[in-house]
């Protein structure tokens, strides 16, 4: 698998056309509306570009850099992710999403895998799932598609993850990949007060603040989307 990699440092970017193109051709077994959802990726200037939760996880889910790898990496060297967007995980409060609908199927299907492991979002102390290690399965709703959770899925819950942090700043990150809130930060977290969004780091060019935030369009995706995979992936 060909990366663009940093450094001394544990996070890479996907780069690899090779294996794009055996997922474009993978992916033409979906539904019509799951492959618009999936199709987002480009090749240009010898990295792979565009990035979302459904789409990284269908190209790479055992090779994805973990959240806390990646916002690791970012404080130690951030001139190799500035400019760019990375999808870290989901980020789930309540059973459900009554402010975004098209979200709703993914988030009840989410609370109930989460249940059956002992595990209760909310809002006051919601639960961020790793994309690495997550699944697809096909399905009848807006997407096409909703994530499953397998062995392989970090979760993490945390309260610092709630709408009562929304808009504070930080710089650092504790080990599981969860801001340290710190008035003085060059960072500033974003969070939505309920249901299921996606978990994202972007840096942007001509500004010093990071904004690690959250979205509800599952299907989003851009041009300075990449695809944070980790140094010690899998071979095959």
């Amino acid at each position: 698998m060909k990366t663009l990699d940093q450094p001394n440092q544990n996070v890479s970017f996907l780069a690899d056309e090779g294996m794009l193109k055996d997922y474009q051709e993978r992916i033409k077994s979906y539904s019509k509306r799951a492959q618009e959802v999936l199709n987002i990726f480009t090749y240009d200037n010898g990295l792979i570009k565009g990035s979302n939760p459904f789409a990284n996880v269908a190209l790479a889910s055992k090779h994805l850099a973990l959240p806390s790898q990646v916002l690791h990496d970012s404080e130690l060297n951030p001139e190799f992710f500035r400019g760019n967007y990375e999808d870290l995980g989901l980020v789930l409060k309540t059973n459900g999403d009554s402010s975004f609908k098209n979200n709703n199927p993914d988030a009840k299907k989410l609370y109930e895998q989460l249940k059956k492991r002992g595990i209760t979002p909310s809002e006051e102390n919601p639960v961020m799932i790793s994309l690495r290690g997550l699944g697809l399965e096909a399905d009848k709703s807006h997407y096409g598609l909703m994530h499953k959770l397998t062995d392989e899925t970090e979760i993490v819950q945390a309260p610092e993850l709630s709408y009562q942090n929304n808009g504070r700043k930080f710089s650092r990150t504790d080990e599981r990949g969860i801001p340290i809130f710190d008035e003085d930060g060059t960072r500033t977290f974003y969070a939505r007060k309920d249901g299921l969004d996606g978990f994202c780091l972007w840096g942007l060019v001509l500004d010093s603040n990071w904004f690690w935030f959250w979205y509800w369009a599952l299907d989003d995706s851009g041009a300075d989307g990449k695809v944070a995979v980790a140094k010690n992936y899998s071979k095959e």
